[in-house]
């Protein structure tokens, strides 16, 4: 019996949540499907255009390049606050192939081509973005991968 009279109240405690007119209800649902229809419409604004690669010097931006399409490499040398770092774009993403830390941590990242991807030498504060249209480079995420 005492249960019975527990999960009553649970009951009126939840459906006081509920309470209110069937116009709060559409206004509510209204309200909520355009949040949804204006995200996914940000989204597509922001992330579009081709992907891009972005090398950057602390917050200062060094260069900006696309993916190469004819095959042929683009070498990069980027001066950080320890040396030269050498960034390699190609077909296959964008990549650290040397730099002057000594751990080399951004060089073992290996290529990098989605939307969202970055490397970073830290010691050197060299940063490569990949920016651009997230639909052209697949569906993972960071956390997945």
């Amino acid at each position: 019996m005492a249960t019975l009279a527990s999960e009553n109240t649970t009951k009126q405690n939840l459906w006081h949540w509920f309470k209110g007119s069937w116009t709060d209800r559409l206004l509510l649902l209204a309200s909520l499907i355009t949040i949804f229809y204006a995200w996914q419409w940000i989204d597509a604004e922001v992330s579009s255009g081709p992907p891009l690669v972005m090398i950057y010097h602390d917050d200062k931006l060094l260069a900006r390049y696309a993916f190469p399409e004819d095959g042929k490499p683009i070498h990069f040398h980027a001066k950080g606050e320890l040396g030269i770092s050498e960034i390699v774009i190609d077909a296959d993403g964008a990549r650290f192939l040397s730099s002057p830390c000594t751990t080399e941590y951004c060089v073992s990242r290996g290529h990098r081509k989605k939307h969202g991807d970055i490397i970073a030498c830290v010691p050197n504060r060299i940063l490569i973005a990949i920016e651009g249209s997230h639909k052209q480079n697949g569906t993972l995420d960071a956390i997945v991968e």
